[in-house]
């Protein structure tokens, strides 16, 4: 089909859209766009939630066009099949609420364009994603409508942040994301410190932890020191940075050097991460090993999306139930290849700690 005849099929389709349901459609600068941005692609199958407007536009750019919807006494569905502008051949209706038929339905192809339109109301944007999301090719086009509804605009705020997609660009209330070569998320796991949507904690989730860092750090060691007194081996127990110095540049990787003076039972940590995320990541694969009061490991920055950042560096000494949990998470890590953070013990279980904060270069 030439491009001259898609627009004039284009424009028939925008003449009769208001009259082909009474849920509201496209307004036609977004109906624009879908076209615009479908038409730079080789589409051989592709999926919607929802009709009208543009399951007669999908119709014609799309060898193979799958339709979960419910027609509801809307007309989305009879009006859309009524017309001489649907070529049926190649649309398959999946008739009924995408809370049941999605779920049931077996996708066997790749998709490169997927239409989320559906039913707006919490969770079912999110439902309709999770079953979409793995089929979608790489390079194919994710397009979300009615972004302005709060539970629509959930959905959106998360995939403008997930490094499977990248925003093309917004018209009115309608999103238009391609989907990018990073791996499928596996929808049966969880993994969610590794999406970026949940790389920054809630601050009014985390406001004890913000305002005690208003407080200046020597106050702040003082107070924990004061909490530990009552353990005889934290006066034993002495930790301390080297290098890098504070606000260092970094690379991606790097060495962290220091001095510590550790009792029997405790064992030295040093832990990494980007500044103002809830929780740390062990590095060197376990416990530091001390040798005549000096000390030295191998650390890593985050990835590649965190050039820019501020990271933090913890040295930290603690006693032997901490330590077996870290030893337990650097065991798992290594046989299952996946890094959850772990949390810091609570302060009067540190026998000592120091810190750095240091910035990764752009």
């Amino acid at each position: 089909m030439t491009d001259c005849s898609l627009d004039e099929i284009r424009r028939r389709i925008e003449e009769i859209a208001p009259s082909l349901h009474t849920a509201g459609t496209f307004s036609a600068r977004a109906f624009h766009a879908i076209a615009r941005h479908a038409r730079k692609r080789r589409i051989l199958h592709s999926v919607e939630t929802g009709s009208g407007a543009s399951t007669l536009l999908l119709s014609h750019l799309s060898a193979q066009h799958t339709v979960f919807a419910l027609d509801g006494g809307s007309g989305s569905i009879a009006n859309v099949r009524r017309s001489p502008l649907l070529r049926p051949d190649v649309v398959t209706f999946v008739e009924g609420p995408t809370q049941t038929t999605l779920p049931l339905y077996r996708f066997t192809n790749r998709l490169q364009v997927v239409l989320i339109d559906g039913p707006h109301g919490f969770p079912f944007p999110e439902m309709e994603y999770y079953h979409l999301y793995p089929h979608l090719d790489p390079g194919a086009l994710l397009i979300v409508d009615d972004i302005d509804i709060r539970s629509v605009h959930n959905l959106f705020e998360f995939l403008r942040r997930d490094a499977m997609f990248t925003l093309d660009e917004v018209v009115q209330t309608t999103a238009f994301f391609t989907r990018t070569d990073a791996p499928v998320f596996d929808p049966l796991g969880d993994g969610w410190w590794t999406q970026h949507y949940n790389a920054r904690p809630l601050l009014r989730r985390v406001w004890k932890e913000k305002i005690g860092s208003l407080l200046p750090r020597p106050v702040r060691l003082r107070l924990r020191r004061f909490k530990r007194r009552w353990r005889a081996s934290a006066a034993d127990c002495a930790v301390s940075i080297l290098t890098p110095p504070n606000g260092a540049p970094v690379g991606p990787t790097g060495r962290v050097e220091g001095t510590a003076e550790l009792p029997d039972a405790a064992r030295l940590w040093i832990l990494v991460r980007c500044k103002g995320v809830d929780g740390w990541w062990p590095q060197g694969g376990g416990p530091v090993r001390v040798e005549q009061g000096r000390w030295t490991v191998a650390v890593a920055y985050g990835g590649p999306q965190d050039a820019g950042c501020d990271f933090e560096i913890m040295a930290l000494a603690v006693g032997p139930s901490t330590h077996r949990l870290w030893s337990d998470w650097v065991g798992r890590a290594t046989e299952t290849g996946e890094f959850p953070p772990v949390q810091l013990p609570p302060a009067e279980f540190v026998l000592g700690e120091t810190h750095r904060t240091v910035r990764k270069a752009p």
